[in-house]
């Protein structure tokens, strides 16, 4: 989440000034009452010092603000992101004015000695005070962004939730689907009922899980595992020995993962590689160093003619950019297709 910082350069330059010269002008008067009784020449070095410091307590806080904005967001952890601004912001501010001081005195005559001998506290808690305002406007202006960006980001998995939703339910749902399933379950009542009995199960569990899981943003690895196994045992009945995907995941996992996602990458490879007996399909999903779950499968791409539209492979990699800032990794060799999923580890909603 990125916000757009206060002084940038390219956002109202004339309005900036304006504020900053206003902002100056009320510290030294405030801070300085005398300094308007003063030579001409003093007052205006007062004054420069006052915008001086506004620019600089103004300009170091909106970077800090920027940069824990990425690093440490407000709504991921509010209690530490407070604890962390206000050191942080102390600490830059007593340094800003202290060195600025320093410099404002050394250039109208100061000695060493006198600036050590000099009654710090005064010059210090004023800028603070007023570096406490400015700061106050600016995380405040944080959280704000940061709060608007969640909200936004949310709808925005909602929409692709219902996408993704809609696409799989299109998938399975489709006459083609239900007509090749049907088929094997007609051959099978005759051959082998209770295989047929076995094969309605899992035909049903497949599509209980699609219901269930619709209104879920992940669920377990171990659940999401049965469903594909289910998934499986249709597809093998249809093509036996064709199909050959072996499972190594740990049973029990806390691992969780976006509902359907494996199956879509089955589904993926299924769909654009030619399953053969000569040539068997092979789709291997395992853990990798406990960062990655992986879906590889051999690459034997079928000649329909047909460009592939990318929808499944797009929608998965949208969501886990909302989950995790870890990417989805997709690559194709002349002989495999693998995709790694980053492990998440989240609250279930």
């Amino acid at each position: 989440m990125k916000t757009i910082p206060v002084l940038s350069p390219k956002h109202k330059p004339l309005q900036k000034l304006v504020v900053l010269l206003a902002l100056a002008l009320f510290t030294l008067v405030i801070g300085c009452p005398n300094c308007l009784q003063m030579p001409l020449q003093q007052g205006l070095w007062g004054f420069g010092l006052s915008l001086a410091m506004c620019f600089s307590l103004w300009l170091g806080n909106d970077l800090l603000t920027d940069a824990l904005d990425r690093r440490l967001p407000w709504l991921r952890n509010p209690a530490k992101r407070l604890v962390v601004s206000l050191i942080s912001t102390v600490v830059i501010s007593v340094i800003i004015v202290v060195c600025l001081n320093l410099i404002f005195f050394w250039l109208i005559g100061y000695t060493w000695e006198q600036l050590l001998n000099y009654n710090w506290r005064p010059v210090v808690l004023f800028p603070l005070l007023v570096t406490f305002f400015i700061t106050l406007i600016v995380h405040s202006r944080s959280f704000f962004l940061g709060w608007r960006q969640t909200a936004i980001d949310a709808e925005k998995l909602k929409g692709e939730n219902i996408t993704s939703q809609y696409e799989t339910l299109k998938n399975q749902v489709n006459p083609h689907f239900l007509f090749n399933s049907l088929n094997t379950l007609t051959s099978l009542v005759h051959i082998d009922p209770d295989l047929s009995v076995k094969f309605i199960k899992q035909l049903s569990d497949v599509y209980r899980y699609v219901l269930d899981s619709q209104n879920k943003e992940v669920v377990d690895l171990t659940t999401e595992i049965k469903f594909v196994q289910a998934y499986v045992f249709l597809q093998q009945i249809r093509f036996g020995d064709n199909l050959q995907v072996r499972i190594e995941v740990p049973p029990n996992s806390p691992i969780q993962i976006p509902p359907l996602s494996l199956q879509m990458l089955l589904e993926n490879a299924i769909k654009h590689n030619s399953i053969v007996e000569d040539a068997p399909l092979q789709i291997y999903i395992y853990l990798e160093d406990h960062q990655y779950i992986v879906v590889k499968n051999n690459l034997q791409v079928k000649n329909t003619g047909v460009e592939s539209s990318g929808l499944g492979l797009s929608n998965i990699k949208a969501r886990y950019e909302y989950l995790t800032n870890q990417p989805v990794h997709i690559a194709q060799t002349p002989t495999e297709f693998i995709v790694k999923l980053p492990v998440l580890q989240l609250q279930q909603v």
